[in-house]
């Protein structure tokens, strides 16, 4: 049985009061696309997503966190950078009302008050993201339009 972490992490370049379910749009993995407030048990985890993601040139923003490419915790930016020179939030949550939905992945579809809210520079954080290679973005884009077909 998997053991249920006392408290999650939920990341944002946001700073809110009270956290709002919204639905979630992760084109790679179902389990990423409930409604819900989503969090993680991994605290840089949280602290890679509140790096933010501003668009580039075109306009488009896309980042991946996924193992396959090698690293556990990264936010990799096919599209677009993060908020350079801004600030990011981390959200400490008790894990009421949150169901496991898949690595380090938690999700509850309830508002979620948090018991803490950390502010961080996104430029002391930046060794939690990276570009995407060649090659990688080749095959995000492949599996992008795999799955909007």
């Amino acid at each position: 049985m998997l053991d249920r972490p006392e408290y999650l992490y939920h990341g944002s370049p946001g700073l809110y009061k009270i956290l709002l379910p919204n639905q979630g749009d992760d084109w790679g993995y179902a389990e990423g696309r409930h409604y819900g407030v989503y969090a993680t048990s991994s605290r840089d985890i949280a602290i890679a997503f509140a790096l933010g993601a501003k668009p580039d040139e075109q306009g488009k923003i896309e980042r991946i966190m996924d193992p396959k490419y090698g690293e556990k915790i990264k936010m990799i930016f096919h599209r677009g950078h993060p908020n350079f020179g801004g600030k990011g939030y981390v959200y400490k949550l008790l894990n009421k009302g949150f169901a496991y939905t898949m690595g380090t992945q938690w999700v509850n579809p309830n508002p979620v008050k948090p018991v803490e809210i950390s502010e961080i520079n996104v430029d002391d954080y930046l060794h939690l993201f990276r570009y995407a290679t060649e090659a990688e973005k080749k095959e995000i884009e492949r599996e992008l339009h795999d799955t909007m077909k």
